[in-house]
């Protein structure tokens, strides 16, 4: 009996163990298993080393304990600083550029197939060493003077548009380059100094050349204020001779009315006259009849005791003439 209970003991312990064990290890799981992936990433899982497919969105998960790994991948827009690129120009000048900065972001769909081929590290593959490899191919191909002067603005359209080439090809199109800022190389000191030299020339010409062009726009000014001002002046005359004419065509206008006035007021006068004196013949006429004419010689005859005959050339003789004439 003494043996049975010390079996049923140790039996006792072991499940107290095992019980404790479980639960240590149920416990152990959850807090394994539990995960929260932070916004702005999303989470892929390693389980037993091997990338799983599917991936979580921001918030709180379970996975499973021990065997999965967690890891989180940036999906917002981020921006990145490349140091110390050097090339080497075409006619073998060595140049460095600092700081390049690259606005990037990854495509949430096309995460696992990233990681997949280029790790977790991606964005460096297709990226970083992209932009250094067509930078060095750029410059290689350009003088210094191309790079850092004459075609410098191009740079950034060239490298950007060869990388976003590069990722479709390469990477599905799974990155996006938002914006890349590509700043002057530095360049060594001497050809430095030849630049700067040249520069304070240009800046000179530029001065010179704008100082030309000031005097230029002011001589141009002054000819056009000349050219507005005569052009106000004729205007001005052509009025005045405008108004001119119009007072003298107005005057001559007026002379002609007057004279016109004259001229009727003359009529109107000549024709009264001339009515009066055709009124006064017409009267003469009916006045002047042959049996007037003859009392007035009767009456003539009678107040003239003394007349004298002279033939027909007197005034006696030719009336009597004329009155014997018309008896016949």
């Amino acid at each position: 009996m003494g043996e049975g209970i010390k079996t049923n003991c140790i039996g006792g312990i072991a499940c107290s163990i095992l019980t404790v064990a479980v639960v240590i290890i149920s416990v152990a799981a959850i807090i394994d298993g539990y995960h929260e992936v932070v916004e702005g990433h999303v989470g892929v899982y390693f389980r037993f080393g091997a990338l799983q497919e599917g991936i979580t969105e921001p918030g709180v998960h379970m996975r499973q304990a021990f065997v999965t790994r967690t890891r989180h991948v940036l999906i917002r827009p981020e921006e990145e600083r490349i140091q110390n690129l050097e090339a080497i120009t075409k006619d073998g000048i060595e140049i460095t550029f600092q700081g390049i900065g690259v606005l990037s972001r990854t495509r949430k769909d096309k995460v696992v197939g990233l990681i997949k081929k280029f790790g977790m590290d991606f964005k460096k593959v297709l990226i970083h060493d992209r932009i250094r490899e067509d930078l060095r191919i750029f410059c290689a191909k350009q003088t210094i003077d191309q790079v850092y002067n004459e075609e410098f603005l191009e740079i950034v359209e060239a490298v950007k548009k060869d990388v976003e080439d590069q990722i479709i090809r390469l990477g599905d199109g799974g990155v996006e380059i938002l914006n890349l800022v590509i700043p002057k190389p530095d360049i060594p000191q001497d050809i430095a100094l030849n630049y700067k030299q040249v520069k304070v020339q240009w800046t000179e010409q530029l001065v010179a050349k704008q100082q030309k062009i000031t005097e230029e726009i002011k001589k141009e000014t002054e000819l056009l204020k000349a050219v507005a001002d005569a052009r106000r002046q004729k205007e001005v005359l052509e009025i005045k001779i405008q108004e001119r004419i119009i007072e003298t065509e107005g005057q001559r206008n007026i002379s002609e009315i007057n004279n016109q006035i004259v001229r009727d007021k003359q009529n109107n006068l000549a024709d009264i006259a001339k009515y009066a004196k055709d009124k006064e013949a017409a009267g003469n006429t009916a006045l002047y009849s042959p049996e007037y004419v003859k009392l007035q010689v009767a009456q003539s005859l009678t107040n003239n005791t003394k007349f004298f005959f002279s033939g027909q050339e007197s005034v006696l003789g030719g009336l009597l003439t004329k009155i014997l004439a018309k008896k016949k």
